[in-house]
């Protein structure tokens, strides 16, 4: 399996640029391991962009959209994968909740908590990722891979660090609730895709649902419900 990721960070954003370094790490760690090259591969899509989308997005099976829900900022990412047949894989947030509402849930993967869950979450200030640290030893164990002997041997340590101390102590995005279900999911999604007959029916629903998305569709509700425009002008 090939797990291609695909993004930026500000030059302000220091923990973006943290994670795109964590990424780079463990793709070189898991080249390196004769068992695990074989099973897996981490590509990073060096500033990934419409010409590098073209050619990746027809490629890919799964669409995984897995930003917290509530905190999806605009794109339309999701809605090209969906488009060019990729199952998505995703938190109910931006065009995912659409999505579902679209294919059914027999023909997208969802997982997580609920934006009226974190949005709750936030105005208590109750959030404390150590609760779920000690509760997962699959999630520390995880989280300490970030700064194990692997990870600090191919990348550099003072970002590694800063990064795991970013997530055991803050986890402003909420990854660690969500880190249970989206590994039961992604099994799930993983095991069913096995299943050829199947997943193309699920492919062939998302690419029939997507003309929802369509600018004709988009403009014309946008002046229906806020513009107004009288075209006979």
């Amino acid at each position: 399996m090939t797990v291609i990721f695909g993004a930026k960070a500000a030059p302000a954003y220091t923990i973006a640029k943290d994670i795109i370094h964590a990424i780079l790490c463990l793709s070189d760690v898991i080249a390196a391991d004769p068992v695990a090259r074989r099973h897996l591969r981490i590509a990073m899509v060096e500033n990934y962009n419409v010409s590098a989308a073209e050619k990746l997005i027809p490629a890919c099976d799964i669409s995984e959209q897995i930003s917290l829900a509530s905190k999806e900022a605009s794109g339309t990412g999701n809605m090209k994968f969906m488009l060019n047949g990729a199952v998505t894989l995703g938190t109910l947030d931006g065009a995912n909740v659409e999505i579902a509402e679209l294919v059914g849930p027999e023909n997208i993967y969802t997982f997580g908590l609920s934006s009226e869950a974190v949005i709750n979450s936030y105005a208590r200030g109750d959030y404390d990722p150590a609760a779920h640290l000690e509760a997962d030893p699959r999630l520390r164990a995880a989280l300490d891979f970030l700064v194990g002997e692997e990870m600090r041997a191919t990348g550099d340590v003072a970002r590694l660090e800063r990064l795991h101390a970013e997530l055991a102590h803050k986890d402003w995005f909420m990854t660690f609730p969500d880190f249970a279900d989206y590994c039961a999911t992604k099994a799930r999604m993983l095991a069913d895709l096995g299943d050829e007959d199947a997943w193309a029916r699920k492919a062939l629903v998302n690419i029939a649902k997507a003309g929802y998305f369509s600018s004709d569709r988009t403009i014309a509700d946008y002046n229906r419900d806020i513009w107004h425009a009288d075209y006979a002008r």
